[in-house]
């Protein structure tokens, strides 16, 4: 997003009916709002939200627990009406605690409004070889190669020597690193699968936070990346992608990480280095596959896996014991 005050956004946030027309916001010193973060990683010019003091479970799902408060580092903090008192001796990092409502809403109000796609005009490297019937928006490396039918919007950026090989299609706020290979009708930062309900109504989350590929990843023929709400969904180096493999908005992958055709991750999860997913295998969200875990094939992981783990069947549970449970079933399907 381009930089805006919070004189700005206090205008618009009294416009819109979120504040008070005359509130204790009104004497914070101007500053300039940046870009926006999940509230365990913004920092200082950011914009984030809070929901309230919920008990974390295992899988983070239930948000960001109070106690840790003192630990946020934002500019902007939306946090529920009522709470605003009650909670600025805990948050010193903050520079504005914002009372509303309902502070996811806000914050998906504040990046429909704010968080306009890039800027820019489309560069080409010299050595790129890039097809006639592709549409070239955004930023092409060195030596990189954007085959036929291939889309590459504005605000995207591909790095040195990647392959788009056919009809692939990268959207706004994409970055790519060296070497990554793209197979036919991969889809790279298409909005994620997310929606909340504010007011009766059921509506559909924005999710301009895009994408981060790191270097020498491949993605099979139509993988999907999802784009992240407020921070990107994230990939490491040498990840390697299989057909049809889905990984939803907000996850954060990291190395060396292998996924077999028709397997995938939900949103928000974590899948630390050296995991393999095997086919079909499937991951619900808000959880952690931890490092060089193995996930078998078909398995449906409902809760998060330590590393080293090998997990089978569904719900998915450590393998030997998956496979004892198999064998007794199958005798007292004999008898």
């Amino acid at each position: 997003m381009r930089p805006v005050k919070f004189s700005v956004v206090l205008d618009w946030l009294k416009s819109e009916g979120f504040v008070a027309g005359d509130t204790a916001l009104d004497a914070v010193p101007d500053f300039e709002i940046e870009g926006f973060a999940s509230v365990d990683l913004a920092g200082p010019a950011d914009a984030s939200f809070w929901v309230g003091d919920t008990v974390k479970n295992e899988t983070n799902a239930n948000g960001f627990a109070s106690s840790l408060l003192g630990k946020i580092h934002a500019g902007l903090l939306f946090v529920p009406r009522g709470l605003g008192a009650t909670c600025s001796g805990n948050v010193p990092g903050v520079r504005c605690l914002v009372p509303v409502e309902h502070p996811y809403h806000a914050m998906v109000c504040f990046l429909e409004k704010f968080a306009v796609e890039p800027a820019g005009a489309p560069f080409v490297a010299q050595s790129a070889r890039v097809h006639a019937s592709a549409v070239v928006e955004g930023s092409v490396g060195e030596n990189a190669v954007v085959g036929p039918g291939c889309v590459i919007m504005r605000g995207a950026t591909l790095g040195a020597g990647c392959v788009l090989e056919a009809n692939v299609t990268v959207y706004p706020n994409v970055v790519v690193g060296e070497g990554c290979v793209f197979q036919a009708g991969a889809v790279i930062g298409s909005r994620g699968f997310g929606f909340y309900e504010y007011g009766g109504v059921r509506r559909p989350v924005p999710h301009p936070a895009g994408v981060r590929i790191g270097r020498d990843c491949s993605f099979g023929a139509n993988a999907v990346v999802a784009a992240g709400f407020i921070t990107p969904t994230t990939i490491g180096d040498h990840c390697h992608f299989d057909s049809f493999v889905q990984i939803a908005h907000n996850c954060r992958l990291g190395n060396n990480i292998y996924m077999a055709s028709q397997s995938a991750v939900a949103g928000s999860v974590i899948v630390e280095d050296d995991v393999e997913f095997a086919g079909g295998a499937k991951a619900a969200g808000h959880l952690t596959i931890g490092k060089g875990a193995r996930i078998a094939a078909k398995a449906g992981v409902t809760k998060s896996v330590p590393a080293g783990r090998t997990v089978s069947g569904f719900p998915a549970e450590e393998i030997s014991r998956w496979r004892r449970s198999m064998v007794r079933l199958r005798q007292m399907g004999e008898k």
